[in-house]
């Protein structure tokens, strides 16, 4: 290539670039951050110095200060999400396995409203939407230490188990849990409850490598932990490794790192020619050991779902409102839950809602707030609202009904873009749905959390 051609070429990506570029900076100069601010509170209202909390999609973390005060910038408009990020440390600050929040949200209070976590940890977070450019002020997130057992696994020589993988099974509260985990550097494991409904009464049973212990059965009151536990393992710690599988072991790293770094065998172990395959390896059904069935299954009533995880309310930046997903019977019971929480079945005023909250939910089969049971062919809204905006389905985009239009008196939003359809008792729409989104009405002006 010559050098005159090579000179060309880069001029030209120049411009395109240049293009880009100039398509592009003027949206990001229209895009104005937020600033998030409050305090981190525990239950009985009290400060928490040094607690920190994680803002999600952008992954910001911040630090409350010694008054327990935190502070979020430059936050992109748009849904956000506070979580507790995991504990990356054990008791002493020394490396801990445990990869889960040792605390839990319990909610946000900003302004007149507040949102509850609606899932359990590690992965629960409450979240909400901030308009450009906005100022959210006086935020207080309410945290509390999460309901846990803290056992230490120790041999019949009481030498620690340490940096192992254990099964374990937790019974307790009317239902049992079995599962794996890791002891840390001096033998400790964690077990969260998230049980903060009623105390309860539970044991504990650990297995490795054909060792066992089980715990005496024990108390946890609710909201509390349990941190004194030991498992003693009916076994001697097994002999440390001698010096030839030690020597071993060290000389055969080189040759796994060349292997790996260079894709071919190590120099010092040639390839054979010609190799044999192995038969495979046969294991007697006698050596596997099987949990009963049933063990892995939790009710809400044995382990205890979160009292959180009943309230979980959203807040559209647009209109003020608060909404919330709920599970449901019937539209009876949908009804019947809205009344009790002071709130109506959604009511869609355009587009722009609609997106937004399938976007918050997702797409399923919802109970809506829209009925014509008063007179025919004119649908209205139950909360009062005009409806300015439509968004029926095609009448065939579903199973046809035998229901005549006078029986079909209610509506639901389907998975299918979100559109409408008229349905009435019997209809297949009509015993399919078991999920509904609320709705309650903005704040008034002197309560709103934000001020630009």
């Amino acid at each position: 290539m010559s050098r005159l051609n090579f000179i060309h070429i880069i001029c030209r990506i120049g411009i395109v670039v240049s293009l880009v570029l100039s398509a592009w900076l003027p949206c990001v100069a229209q895009e104005k951050t937020a600033t998030l601010s409050g305090i981190v509170v525990d239950t009985e209202g009290k400060p928490i110095p040094g607690f920190t909390i994680n803002l999600s999609p952008v992954f910001q973390m911040s630090e409350a200060d010694e008054n327990g005060a935190f502070m979020f910038t430059n936050v992109p408009p748009g849904p956000v999400q506070i979580m507790i990020p995991p504990q990356q440390f054990g008791e002493n600050g020394k490396p801990s396995f445990n990869l889960e929040p040792d605390d839990e949200l319990v909610s946000i209070k900003i302004g007149g409203v507040t949102l509850y976590q609606g899932r359990r940890p590690p992965f629960g977070g409450i979240r909400f939407a901030v308009k450009p450019g906005s100022h959210l002020k006086n935020i207080a997130f309410t945290v509390r230490p999460r309901m846990r057992i803290r056992a230490r696994v120790v041999f019949k020589d009481q030498k620690p188990l340490t940096n192992a993988s254990i099964s374990q099974v937790i019974r307790g509260g009317g239902g049992s849990l079995s599962g794996g985990a890791t002891t840390d550097s001096e033998g400790y494991f964690i077990h969260y409850l998230d049980n903060n409904n009623e105390p309860a009464r539970y044991t504990v049973t650990v297995k490795y490598k054909g060792l066992s212990a089980k715990s005496e059965p024990f108390d946890i009151e609710t909201g509390g932990r349990y941190d004194d536990l030991v498992l003693t393992l009916d076994g001697e710690a097994p002999p440390p490794a001698t010096p030839t599988q030690s020597k071993q072991s060290k000389e055969s790293l080189p040759n796994l790192l060349r292997k790996l770094t260079s894709g071919s065998t190590p120099p010092d172990k040639p390839t054979p020619t010609h190799t044999k395959r192995p038969a495979p390896t046969r294991v007697a059904v006698e050596q596997v050991q099987v949990e009963p069935r049933g063990t892995r299954t939790t009710t809400n009533r044995q382990m205890g779902r979160p009292s959180w995880e009943k309230e979980a309310w959203a807040v559209n930046p647009a209109n003020g409102h608060a909404y919330k997903k709920i599970r449901c019977r019937s539209l009876k019971d949908a009804k019947n839950q809205a009344a009790a929480k002071s709130a109506y079945l959604v009511a869609i005023n355009d587009e722009a809602e609609k997106k937004w909250l399938l976007g918050l939910f997702g797409n399923h089969l919802y109970w809506i707030g829209l009925s014509d049971a008063e007179k025919e062919g004119e649908w209205v809204w139950e909360s009062g609202e005009p409806l300015i905006y439509t968004n029926w389905g095609a009448k065939h985009s579903f199973p046809r009904s035998t229901l005549s239009s006078e029986k079909k008196n209610n509506a639901v939003m389907t998975f299918v873009n979100g559109q409408w359809h008229a349905v009435g008792p019997g209809d297949l729409l009509w015993r399919m749905t078991k999920m509904a989104i609320l709705e309650k009405d903005a704040l008034p002006t002197n309560e709103a959390a934000e001020s630009k």
